[in-house]
């Protein structure tokens, strides 16, 4: 499976998102790996002091350009803290722009290959969201694309404005996860989003500080963001989309989807693997 992550407007926590679902991602649903692909520059190398000519975007645009036998794709990757494996993209705007452009050589079909053939769900964290961005070919090969906003008037105009865009991408599955604020309260509510967007939604996610802080590399805890509102909340939405039938098969309606803070904790990463 192939998961792009992105916003339409602002900094709503893509990145967030997409290490909190592999964190959470289900035992048997595909061992996850999260693809640092924003075009504005990767944050994961600096967050965990990974070395900047080492493993990551850089050797698999090179890769890819080689072409012959490929190396395998977890030749790029690297293991965080606590088990998540990434592909970090460079820290500048401008290299990480041109490294994503290099994919086209055949760095980008290394990664589908890993999902389609080697069982791996792929997250893509993309950053803004743009048609022309070098992150397009993310959006054209994604089984599911997940928009994250906030649930606040401007956010959702925008979103409002630029749905016949997205549906144009043609992306088979795609929901809009709604992001909390912190301390205040919801403008709207994740069935109401659902309705007046004509689109699925997933959340509300709550604003959670330390979990967050957790999966950036500046917090540790025994337990992970497992027993987090973040990662409970999460851990539903990964359940679900683990489960979503494959691209082209008739899928279940879903108006909206309220999230798991109110359920059992979610076993620690260990735990879901």
């Amino acid at each position: 499976m192939i998961i792009a992550v992105g916003s339409l407007k602002g900094s709503p926590g893509a990145t967030t998102l997409a290490l909190a679902l592999a964190d959470r991602w289900p035992a048997g649903g595909g061992e996850p790996l999260v693809v640092e692909a924003d075009p504005a520059g990767g944050d994961l190398g600096a967050r965990f002091g990974l070395l900047a000519g080492g493993r990551g975007l850089v050797t698999l645009a090179a890769a890819g350009r080689r072409g012959g036998r490929a190396r395998p794709v977890d030749d790029h990757v690297h293991e965080l803290p606590g088990g998540l494996q990434v592909i970090p993209a460079p820290a500048g705007a401008e290299q990480a722009s041109q490294v994503l452009g290099e994919l086209d050589g055949g760095g980008w079909s290394l990664l589908w290959s890993a999902a389609r053939t080697g069982g791996r769900t792929v997250i893509v964290d993309c950053g803004r969201l743009d048609p022309h961005s070098p992150t397009a070919p993310a959006l054209r090969a994604a089984d599911v694309l997940l928009l994250v906003g906030r649930a606040r008037d401007e956010e959702l105009a925008h979103l409002a404005a630029r749905m016949q865009v997205v549906q144009g991408w043609g992306v088979p599955d795609w929901y809009v996860v709604v992001v909390a604020q912190p301390h205040q309260a919801p403008e709207y509510r994740v069935r109401e989003i659902a309705r007046v967007l004509g689109s699925r939604a997933l959340g509300p996610v709550p604003y959670d500080t330390t979990a967050a802080e957790v999966l950036a590399g500046r917090r540790q805890t025994r337990t992970g963001i497992g027993r987090s509102k973040l990662g409970r909340t999460v851990a539903g939405m990964a359940d679900h989309l683990a489960a979503t039938a494959p691209a082209g098969a008739e899928r279940p309606a879903l108006g909206g989807f309220e999230g798991r803070a109110a359920l059992p904790a979610a076993p620690t990463r260990a735990g879901r693997r």
